[in-house]
């Protein structure tokens, strides 16, 4: 937070600066009594002195440490405020304050925030520089608002035509201690349900056609092939495949763009199955889409995938790599793997076989399991049969293997929210899900989902309501057609779509969009002289007309002045016009010669004019009595005659 005090000033200053204390902090306003003894400046900073070891132990990362040095001893400066040079001083420093928040986060809310907090500051400088005098808070604030609206024109210009470099230039290693929450390389029972509960974006896409229905929208992220004794793990390192195998064949294609949270991991999302690969990913064999580098910031990319697929054979050495078993493989399990293979024909009828069973045995789907041990796997299949969709992939895809199946798991995200508002689907961290895919002789790896198996009247659908007894976080439903329930969901799309604009426009304009931008101009093929001459020429430009209104912007603002304006104009309608070389003295001599009866009201107006204008000693009333005066002055073209005895 930050806080300014407006206490009595020291000695030099007349009188105190307002009426009122100053507090902005994220939590409210509240009164502050004036400090009239602040401390010395060297016990203030003798105070400060333990925080340069303490800082750099409590934060781990720069520029972490310094930041919060800088706000401190910010802080601690409000305890010396003495003149009208401190408080000009805090208030400068202010600024410098919301441009190291910027250096955190840089979110709409926290923008809005930071721009009320600046237009405070340079209220406060307006206030401190004589802007106010004694009429109030407000105008100091209406003032600060115009300067700000004036900057800003200069401020576009410089955003979109500033040279940009390939990374920002206030980069310093800032970081996250930790990402958004998002998906493990390992699944384990309860790693998927607890992003279900969770209420943060995975990500957004937008589709250059119709989106497909929901129930095909299968986001593959990561490939799971080992096997362990109570979960599965990637097992073959995805960058020792870097292309991806072409299908043999592939129809129903779809163009999309997805913008990705950041997550501090490598893994990227595709709708299933993808068949290119961004610039800086690699697309392995089973398809799983990486980045060169963990996404710790917001990622947009492009991509093409198919929705109906045939995928060519699988190398021997993967066959046997996708049909290695853990130790832990009861009889229990090869029985009932077995007995499905007892009454099939071949490969497929097993894989259903298999789903038939958990349709119709007592298998119910919760986000609320008992706790399992140390063989989850067997005590799921044939003791609690309760579990979410990762205890159904990962036991349907043993029971694959034990049947002598290759299959392997995919973790990912099933479904999406349409925001109409913005014309986009937003994917969420509770749309997490795990599937199977089976390899299928002559039809290659075919996507099975076991979870979708279970009959809807085993589907317990207040496991998550109950999760948030224990304090956790979860993405309310709004399943309900009330108007309420409508307007909040419009609203969420409203908020989703002003943060996807923000950083579509704002963060996302980086030196390929300048340069996509130059090359709309048609001055790309110019080279950085012509980007630099349209640079300097739009902010002369800017200034030149910006100078130009300061010009214009004469007296005619000042009520004092409007007034008198309206008072020669009238007197000019009569035959008396002021000379341009004439002061409000001399026009007033002239007008008693000319006409003598105007000599009275004349005298009163132009006095009180002087006064108001130039005497230094204006009052909140002089210009509301002068314009009064004004309005009642209503002078005749001829003198009226007097009439006689």
């Amino acid at each position: 937070y930050w806080s300014l005090e407006q206490a009595k000033l020291g000695k030099g200053v007349e009188k105190p600066l307002a009426r009122h204390v100053v507090l902005v902090t994220g939590g409210g306003g509240a009164p502050l009594r004036p400090v009239t003894d602040p401390p010395r400046p060297f016990s203030v900073k003798a105070a400060a002195v333990p925080l340069h070891f303490w800082l750099p132990a409590t934060y781990a990362e720069a520029p972490g440490p310094v930041a919060a040095l800088f706000a401190i001893m910010l802080g601690l400066k409000l305890l010396e405020l003495r003149a009208r040079r401190d408080h000009r001083v805090v208030a400068i420093l202010l600024g410098f304050l919301a441009v190291v928040v910027l250096l955190f986060d840089q979110s709409i809310a926290i923008a809005c925030y930071l721009a009320v907090l600046v237009l405070g500051a340079v209220a406060i400088l307006v206030d401190l520089n004589g802007g106010l005098g004694d009429n109030g808070w407000g105008r100091s604030l209406r003032l600060a608002g115009r300067i700000s609206l004036e900057a800003v024109p200069i401020a576009l210009a410089l955003f979109v035509l500033f040279p940009r470099l390939g990374a920002p230039l206030w980069n310093l290693g800032v970081e996250k201690e930790t990402g958004t929450v998002g998906m493990s390389d390992r699944l384990e029972p309860g790693a998927v349900s607890e992003l279900v509960i969770d209420g943060e974006l995975a990500f957004r896409v937008r589709f250059d056609r119709a989106p497909p229905a929901t129930e095909r929208l299968y986001w593959r992220g990561l490939v799971l092939w080992a096997p362990g004794e109570t979960g599965w793990s990637a097992g073959i390192d995805p960058d020792s495949i870097k292309d991806g195998s072409p299908m043999i064949e592939a129809g129903d294609w779809i163009d999309y763009e997805v913008i990705l949270e950041p997550s501090r991991r490598r893994w990227m999302f595709a709708l299933d199955l993808p068949t290119n690969r961004p610039q800086g990913s690699t697309l392995s064999q089973d398809f799983q889409l990486r980045a060169d580098r963990p996404i710790d910031s917001p990622k947009r990319y492009r991509l093409r995938s198919v929705l109906t697929y045939r995928t060519p054979e699988t190398s021997e050495t993967l066959k046997r790599y996708a049909l290695r078993l853990p130790a832990n493989v009861t009889p229990r399990m090869r029985t009932l793997a077995d007995r499905w293979r007892q009454g099939a024909t071949n490969d497929w009828d097993v894989v259903q076989a298999g789903l038939a069973h958990f349709h119709r045995e007592s298998f119910f789907y919760t986000l609320l399991p008992p706790r399992l041990g140390a063989n989850p796997m067997d005590e799921f299949l044939f003791e609690t049969r309760s579990g979410f969709c990762e205890h159904y992939a990962s036991s349907f895809a043993l029971l694959m293997r034990i049947a002598g199946i290759p299959s392997r798991i995919v973790l990912g995200y099933l479904g999406g929210e349409q925001n109409r508002i913005g014309g986009y689907t937003m994917v969420w961290q509770s749309d997490a899900h795990a599937w199977v895919e089976v390899l299928i002789e002559g039809r290659g790896w075919v996507r099975v989902d076991p979870t979708s198996a279970v009959a809807a009247e085993r589907i317990d659908n207040r496991s998550a309501t109950q999760l948030l007894q224990s304090g956790t976080s979860v993405r309310f439903e709004l399943g309900s057609d009330s108007l309420f329930v409508q307007a909040l969901r419009q609203a969420r799309n409203l908020a989703d779509s002003l943060n996807a604009a923000w950083q579509y426009w704002v963060l996302d304009f980086d030196v390929d969009r300048q340069r996509s931008m130059l090359d709309w101009i048609g001055l790309r093929a110019y080279g950085e002289t012509a980007h630099i001459l349209l640079m300097t020429g739009t902010l002369g430009l800017i200034l030149a007309l910006t100078l130009a209104a300061l010009v214009r912007r004469d007296d005619r603002s000042d009520p004092v002045q409007r007034s008198y304006e309206l008072f020669c104009r009238r007197l000019a309608r009569v035959g008396i016009p002021r000379h341009p070389d004439e002061g409000p003295r001399d026009y007033c001599q002239r007008i008693g010669k000319i006409r003598p009866d105007l000599t009275d009201s004349a005298t009163r107006i132009l006095t009180l004019y002087i006064n108001e204008r130039y005497a230094g000693n204006r009052s909140p009333d002089g210009h509301r009595s002068l314009a009064r005066l004004v309005r009642k002055f209503q002078p005749a073209r001829h003198p009226r005659l007097t009439p006689r005895g």
